[in-house]
């Protein structure tokens, strides 16, 4: 099954996805701390991998006791980490061509 990680949810369905409330996720929206799609109506619309990084927040806020913000920020530099690595192995496979 192919997901569409741009498909837009409502607040109740990440909520329940992750096991929390409703409340949470539209706290953690309003303050960018998960990432939102453009709405038309008052009601914050958010991406499907908005699932998977409210689950990460949650296991390193369990795992490590960082709150939201210290958790955004840290996916934030793991995600600018990932991306840089993968521009240097494409600049490695360019150099050796």
């Amino acid at each position: 099954m192919d997901f569409d990680m741009d498909e837009p949810l409502t607040p109740e369905i990440v909520a329940a996805s992750c096991g929390t409330k409703r409340s949470l996720v539209v706290r953690l929206a309003y303050h960018g701390l998960i990432e939102t799609l453009e709405s038309e109506a008052g009601e914050p619309r958010l991406p499907r991998r908005a699932v998977v990084q409210l689950r990460r927040m949650q296991r390193l806020r369990r795992d490590l006791g960082v709150n939201f913000a210290g958790a955004s920020v840290i996916l934030d530099l793991v995600q600018r980490l990932e991306q840089a690595n993968r521009d240097l192995l494409e600049m490695q496979e360019r150099f050796r061509e």
